[in-house]
């Protein structure tokens, strides 16, 4: 038997990379056709589908362009199909919601769009998606309050800064989350100086990155769920393959090579054996693939992220609650599930960052901190839904 006649030519085989980028596009169209996910009636947001999920900071000039692209009836940008799909949250300060509101009508006018329009792209596409944190104080480190108190300024001791911007500036600091601001001086308050505000100002890059990794994530999601159901009957499965579609190629592989070695006769079972063996390693090549190019989009985002003070120097310059507050504002803003209750965010929190406190202290710092609210009882999230701030 020849080589030819063993297995299938490799030449039919997409390369595994391009495999992928095609799968992450079509999904990319998908969401693009996809409603905005409002919070529910309680302002709870919608959980994740996803491994993990990456705060993001916006200032009101962020949402500017965004919101008047929207108005003009393009497509949704990168960083809204993103929210909207899951992979990224969306914070502001109160102070940027207004901000928006003060300068709709101005917006308006420099794109000759109708305030109507715009207003109604506000209300109904990009407000759901934000959430609006009461900014707590008390939490950040000395070095962290000095960039702070620099950006506190006004604006007749230095142009670059803003008061106005203290809250949006210390947000992204204490979430550790990516600040997207078209301002130098609250950049320089949540990086440090020296800090190339000009390069962080583009990050089209980067949210291009975090953009892939709403598929990338939800391909690797659907296999994990796969793997995990794999004993758990067929529904289950069948029911987690229906997300993405590529997870039908290994278990349809999978479920023939089994059948293979009972229902296929003996002078034909070589053959179709070689030809599953390279299906089978096919698609562990694809799997493989989704993993390499997801680890590389999220260490792409990553470089938007400020650098994080452990928990011993913020308890040196604090206390050990406000390092308990940091940490649960941390989990909290990257937990797949919006919402979560004290007793599974006390677990997450000693598996994850080894701290080793009560339940009870927990909930009572969620409690007792406006940045996190109460949707229901027991079930806590950080901030609320802007469209309800706003009333």
């Amino acid at each position: 038997m020849t080589t030819a006649e063993q297995s299938p030519p490799s030449r039919f085989l997409p390369e595994p990379a391009a495999v992928v980028r095609d799968m992450v596009k079509k999904e990319h169209r998908r969401n693009l056709a996809m409603p905005v996910t409002v919070p529910d009636e309680r302002g709870r947001f919608a959980p994740a589908l996803l491994p993990e999920v990456f705060p993001v900071v916006v200032d009101a000039n962020a949402l500017r362009d965004d919101l008047l692209r929207v108005a003009a009836g393009k497509p949704r940008t990168l960083m809204l199909n993103a929210a909207n799909g899951g992979v990224l949250r969306l914070f502001c300060a109160p102070h940027v919601l207004h901000e928006v509101e003060r300068h709709l009508v101005e917006w308006s006018a420099q794109r000759s769009l109708d305030p109507g329009v715009v207003r109604a792209a506000w209300q109904n596409s990009i407000a759901p998606l934000l959430r609006c944190v009461e900014v707590p104080a008390g939490l950040t480190t000395v070095a962290e309050q000095q960039r702070l108190d620099y950006l506190n300024q006004p604006p007749t001791v230095s142009r670059y800064c803003d008061p106005d911007d203290v809250p949006t500036a210390t947000l992204a600091i204490l979430l550790n989350a990516a600040l997207l601001s078209k301002d130098r001086a609250p950049l320089r308050a949540v990086y440090g100086h020296p800090y190339d505000h000009v390069a962080h100002a583009q990050w089209q890059s980067e949210l291009g990155a975090v953009g892939d990794l709403g598929p990338l994530g939800r391909f690797v999601h659907a296999f994990e769920s796969l793997l995990g159901l794999a004993g758990s009957g067929v529904h289950g499965i069948v029911a987690a393959a229906r997300r993405v579609p590529w997870p039908w190629l290994v278990v349809g592989t999978l479920a023939t090579a089994g059948a293979v070695s009972y229902l296929v006769a003996p002078e034909a079972r070589a053959k179709v054996q070689a030809a599953l063996g390279t299906g089978l390693s096919s698609a562990a090549v694809t799997v493989a693939e989704v993993l390499t190019q997801r680890d590389a989009a999220r260490r792409q985002f990553e470089t938007l992220q400020p650098v994080q003070p452990d928990s011993d120097e913020i308890t040196g310059h604090r206390s050990p609650s406000a390092a308990l507050a940091r940490a649960c504002l941390y989990r909290l803003a990257r937990s797949p599930h919006s919402d979560q209750s004290a007793r599974d965010l006390t677990a997450l929190l000693r598996h994850t960052d080894d701290v080793a406190v009560g339940e009870a202290k927990v909930r009572a710092t969620l409690r007792a901190l406006d940045a996190f609210a109460e949707p229901c009882r027991g079930r806590f999230q950080i901030g609320q839904p802007a469209p309800l701030h706003l009333g």
